[in-house]
C-alpha cells in the first residue's frame, strides 16, 4: 500500500512538471524597442498579434513586451499616427526590433500655387484648395462661385439676387477689406477670365491664395486674394465618355398677402367712415355695397371687364421655373497626345411669366450659355510637353429693356406686382385690345385716365409692368491659349 502511495506522488510530480513546461512554451514573450528612420524612441505605438484581441504599447523609452501564443508562425503589427504600418513574423525570436517610417503621402499631395505646382509638406503660405468633384456635390447651383460655398475656409460668398444670368455670389476672401471693391483675381489655367467661362464638370482643382507670401507674384492684383481653376486634362489610356445632367426647380418661399378689389374697396370704405369726422368730404368717395359686389362677382363678361379684380401676383409669376444644365465630355490619350474635350448647356429659368408681345419674340427673363473646352496635351520630346487649351462661351440673357442690373431696378420690377391696383384695368380685354396709360398719367394707374385701344404689331403695358419692352444682352468670351513647358528637373 505504500509503494502505490509513493508511486502516485511521484506520477502526481512529473505530471505537475509537464504542465509547467507546457504553460511556459504557451505563453512565449517578446520584447523589443521600435524607433523612427533617425533612431529616435517612438512612445505609445499600438503592437498586436494578427488575429489575437488586445496588445500593447510602447513605453517612454520606445519599449514593448508582448506575450505571442504561436512563436513560430505568429505575426506582430505596429502602428502609429504619421508612421506606415509595419508588420513583422517572430519567427521564434525573443527580441524583435523595429524601425518604423514616416507617411509622405499627404506631404506629398500637389498644391497649385502662383507659380506652378508644389508640395503640400513645402507651402508656408496661406492656400486652401478644393476638387472638381467636391464642388459636384453642390446641389441646386450651376456656377462655380455658388459651388464654393462652405467648401473653402476663409472664403465668403454672397449673393443678392436670383435674376439668372446674374447669380454667381460676390466672393470675399479673409473679410472686407476694401470700400472700392474687395473682388478677388481669377485665373482660369493661368489667364485672367470670369468664373462663368468655365462650367463645373471641368474644374479639376480650386487653389484660393490669401495671404501676401501666397499672392506676392501677382502684385497689386492680387491684394484681394486669388482664385487659380485648373481644368481637367487628358489621361492616358481608352477614351472614357462622361454624359451628366442636373436639373433644379425654382419655387419661391413665401409671397406677400394682397388684397383683392372688393376687400380694398371694403376697407377704404371703413377708413372713411373713422375719418368723417376729420373730413366730411371724403363722403363722397364711398363706393356703394352694389358696386363693390360687382367686383366680388361679375354678372356678365361686361361687368367683369368694367370692374376688374386682377390678382397681379398670379397674372406676373409662376409657381415654378425650370433650370437644367446638360454636360458631355470625353478624356483619354496616347503617349504622343493626351485630350480633354468638353461641351456643357445651361438653361435658367424664371418665376415671371413671359407674354407674347406680337413682336417676333416672347418677354420674360431667362439665360442660356453654352461652354466648349478642348485641352490637348502633344509630347513634343522626352523633355518637352505642347499644352493648347481651347474654350469658349457664349451667353444670352433676357431681361427688361431699359432696366439695369441694380438692386433699385430689381426692386422696382418687384414691387410693379404689387403697386398696379386690382380695380383699374385687366391685362388684355376680350376683343383684344390692350391698356395704354399716356405719359402724363404713369405716376399713378388710378388716374383712371386710362384708354383702351387695338394694338396689332405694337405693345405698350402700363410702366409697372416689368415683363414687357425686353431687350436680349447677348455676350461672348472665346479664349486661346497655348504653353510649351520643358519636363520638371531639365534646364
Amino acid at each position: 500500500m505504500k509503494k502505490i502511495k509513493d508511486l502516485l506522488r511521484t506520477l502526481t510530480l512529473v505530471l505537475a512538471m509537464v504542465g509547467l513546461c507546457s504553460a511556459s512554451a504557451l505563453a512565449f514573450t517578446v520584447t523589443g524597442t521600435v524607433t523612427d528612420d533617425t533612431g529616435e524612441p517612438l512612445i505609445g505605438v499600438t503592437v498586436r498579434v494578427e488575429g489575437v484581441a488586445g496588445g500593447t504599447v510602447t513605453d517612454i523609452d520606445g519599449v514593448y513586451k508582448i506575450e505571442v501564443p504561436n512563436p513560430k508562425k505568429d505575426v506582430l503589427t505596429f502602428t502609429y499616427v504619421g508612421m506606415n504600418q509595419t508588420s513583422e513574423k517572430v519567427n521564434s525570436r525573443e527580441v524583435v526590433n523595429i524601425v518604423m517610417k514616416s507617411s509622405d503621402e499627404a506631404l506629398e499631395e500637389l498644391v497649385v500655387v502662383g507659380y506652378g505646382q508644389q508640395k503640400k509638406a513645402s507651402v508656408v503660405g496661406a492656400i486652401a484648395q478644393t476638387s472638381g468633384a467636391t464642388l459636384a456635390r453642390a446641389g441646386g447651383v450651376s456656377s462655380v462661385g455658388a459651388a464654393l460655398t462652405g467648401n473653402l475656409p476663409g472664403v465668403t460668398t454672397m449673393s443678392s439676387t436670383g435674376m439668372p444670368g446674374a447669380e454667381d455670389p460676390k466672393i470675399v476672401i479673409r473679410g472686407q477689406t476694401s470700400w472700392n471693391g474687395s473682388d478677388p483675381l481669377v485665373l482660369v489655367d493661368g489667364v485672367e477670365r470670369p468664373m462663368t467661362s468655365v462650367d463645373i464638370s471641368s474644374v479639376e482643382t480650386v487653389s484660393v491664395l490669401k495671404d501676401a507670401s501666397a499672392t506676392a507674384v501677382y502684385g497689386v492684383k492680387g491684394a484681394n486674394g486669388v482664385i487659380l481653376i485648373t481644368t481637367k486634362r487628358g489621361q492616358e489610356g481608352r477614351a472614357q465618355i462622361g454624359v451628366s445632367v442636373n436639373a433644379a426647380m425654382k419655387v419661391v418661399s413665401k409671397l406677400p398677402g394682397v388684397a383683392g378689389s372688393p376687400e380694398a374697396l371694403y376697407m377704404r370704405n371703413k377708413i372713411i367712415e373713422r375719418e368723417l369726422g376729420l373730413s366730411p368730404d371724403s363722403w363722397e368717395k364711398m363706393t356703394p355695397q352694389s358696386i363693390i359686389n360687382k367686383y366680388a362677382n361679375p354678372a356678365n363678361l361686361e361687368e367683369a371687364e368694367r370692374y376688374p379684380n386682377v390678382d397681379w401676383q398670379s397674372e406676373m409669376f409662376k409657381k415654378t421655373a425650370m433650370a437644367y444644365n446638360p454636360n458631355i465630355n470625353v478624356r483619354g490619350g496616347t503617349k504622343f497626345v493626351k485630350y480633354y474635350a468638353a461641351i456643357d448647356f445651361l438653361h435658367e429659368g424664371d418665376l415671371y411669366k413671359t407674354v407674347d408681345v406680337g413682336r417676333g419674340y416672347n418677354g420674360g427673363f431667362g439665360f442660356n450659355r453654352i461652354n466648349i473646352r478642348s485641352n490637348l496635351d502633344f509630347q513634343i520630346t522626352r523633355s518637352t510637353t505642347f499644352k493648347v487649351n481651347l474654350s469658349g462661351s457664349h451667353g444670352e440673357r433676357k431681361g427688361p429693356w431699359g432696366k439695369g442690373d441694380s438692386d433699385w431696378a430689381t426692386t422696382q420690377l418687384w414691387q410693379s406686382a404689387y403697386s398696379a391696383p386690382p380695380d383699374a384695368y385687366l391685362p388684355i380685354y376680350s376683343d383684344g385690345t390692350w391698356v395704354i396709360i399716356p405719359p402724363t398719367h404713369r405716376e399713378h394707374p388710378t388716374a383712371c385716365r386710362v384708354s383702351r385701344q387695338v394694338v396689332s404689331s405694337t405693345l405698350q403695358l402700363p410702366a409697372s409692368i416689368p415683363t414687357l419692352h425686353l431687350t436680349r444682352i447677348l455676350h461672348s468670351s472665346p479664349r486661346v491659349f497655348a504653353q510649351a513647358r520643358p519636363f520638371h528637373g531639365t534646364t
